[in-house]
């Protein structure tokens, strides 16, 4: 590696991580924060293999002055045992033991992946200034997370740029992620195995979706911000899960030339509601453009279930 300045990605082998890690490693030093050292990546970093949940072992590997910290290791598989305490581990209580092995560094900033969760809300407009009100242990343990942040800027002035990110999309980089379940991701897969798109609602519930590649950018201007500070990480845009689900279904028509049904759930008694999480704070300190890439995305997925296959 170069004399370039160093930057520290943690989660950098995951769904969103891996985008960052392709992103700055032509621009950085990247070092990967991992618990595990497979990956399929095709650019150049370094791995550190540690687990964040032990706040001993991070101690001693991160022993490398790093300019920057992009921090996205996080825990999300609701579904599996013992899901709650091991949110709360890896979440909160390794986001802590991250802030601890930095803090006393020459770390010029910290960039931490949160979420748009934390309010809790599916409707209305959503700003920085709305109640926090999590529904979810994915939530309330990235919104602890925040409040350690909040501590160590007010104990050791550790300064860091929370953002709270909407349904970020994007191919995984590689085939064998975990992350499946992840809304656009399931949809394509559903419509590649099963040749039916499947709607566990009825089609009516709104997200805001953001493209990773935006994201990346976005957070590469941050780096440089230098302040303390919480922004949305939206790009404004709502998506209903029924025009989501055509959007599948138009890309599988011009891929495989059959078009295949959608399956929606009725019992699902959902109505329509407006939803806006506003991004103008975010907007009033970095320039930032927004892209639709669903279709491409969209080509992309099929792409890899083709190759896993």
């Amino acid at each position: 590696m170069s004399g370039r300045e160093k930057l520290l990605i943690t989660g950098g082998l995951g769904n969103l991580g891996s985008w960052l890690t392709y992103h700055f490693s032509e621009k950085f030093d990247v070092y990967v924060l991992s618990k595990s050292v497979k990956s399929e990546l095709a650019c150049d970093y370094k791995v550190i293999q540690c687990d964040i949940t032990n706040s001993d072992e991070l101690q001693k590997k991160l022993n490398i002055e790093f300019d920057y910290c992009i921090h996205t290791a996080s825990y999300n598989e609701f579904f599996h045992e013992g899901y709650a305490k091991q949110a709360l581990l890896i979440n909160t209580l390794g986001t802590r033991n991250l802030i601890e092995a930095l803090k006393d560094t020459k770390i010029k900033n910290f960039i931490y992946l949160s979420t748009f969760h934390v309010y809790g809300a599916t409707k209305g407009i959503i700003t920085e200034e709305s109640t926090v009100s999590p529904k979810n242990d994915y939530a309330s343990t990235h919104l602890f997370a925040e409040y350690y942040l909040k501590q160590f800027f007010s104990t050791h002035n550790f300064h860091s740029i929370i953002f709270r990110l909407t349904n970020s999309y994007g191919t995984p980089q590689y085939k064998n992620s975990t992350k499946w379940y992840l809304v656009l991701n399931d949809l394509v897969k559903s419509a590649y195995n099963e040749h039916k798109i499947i709607l566990k609602g009825n089609g009516k519930a709104i997200r805001d979706f953001i493209w990773m590649g935006d994201v990346c950018t976005c957070i590469e201007k941050a780096l440089f911000l230098q302040e303390h500070n919480l922004f949305n990480l939206s790009s404004t845009q709502t998506l209903s899960m029924l025009d989501l689900a055509k959007k599948v279904q138009k890309i599988y028509l011009k891929k495989y030339s059959n078009k295949i049904p959608i399956e929606l759930n009725n019992e699902d008694k959902t109505e329509v509601e407006y939803l806006r999480v506003e991004n103008s704070k975010l907007l009033s300190k970095i320039d930032l453009k927004f892209h639709d890439k669903f279709d491409k995305e969209i080509e992309k997925i099929f792409n890899l279930l083709e190759k896993s296959r």
